[in-house]
């Protein structure tokens, strides 16, 4: 009996001892989630990941860099290649900008009717020998 029973001072200490041994390897710490720091993170922020570029992208990259760097010097070329106007040229680009300006003035001098009248007074002075011909019967 004395063996069934344990001591008046150890009394729950037979189930407890084989209970608490169930539990000994758990771990008692707070949940670790992956992604870095939990304090530094908020809830409900997601975080973009940096992604890596395959080599197409990083060629197709270089490639890209390649052709502006080309378009540039051909840009540098063309650039020095052109060349001003000549005097020549500038005097007949000023004399053909006079005849022009020369042109718009004399077509805003008179209106529609006032040409018209003047076409008028300048037929009716002309001889008949400039008239236009009556062609058919009548």
């Amino acid at each position: 009996l004395a063996q069934a029973c344990p001591a008046p001072g150890a009394r729950g200490l037979g189930v407890m001892a084989s209970s608490s041994g169930k539990y000994d390897n758990v771990i008692k710490s707070g949940l670790k989630l992956k992604g870095g720091d939990a304090k530094s993170r908020e809830i409900g922020v997601k975080v973009k990941k940096k992604k890596k570029q395959s080599e197409t992208d990083q060629l197709a990259e270089q490639l890209q860099v390649q052709a502006e760097q080309q378009a540039e010097e051909q840009m540098e070329l063309v650039k020095g290649a052109t060349r001003g106007p000549t005097q020549s040229e500038k005097s007949f680009q000023l004399a053909r900008e006079k005849r022009g300006s020369a042109r718009v003035a004399e077509a805003i001098q008179y209106t529609h009717r006032q040409r018209m009248d003047k076409l008028n007074a300048h037929l009716g002075s002309l001889s008949e020998h400039f008239d236009i011909p009556k062609v058919g019967p009548g």
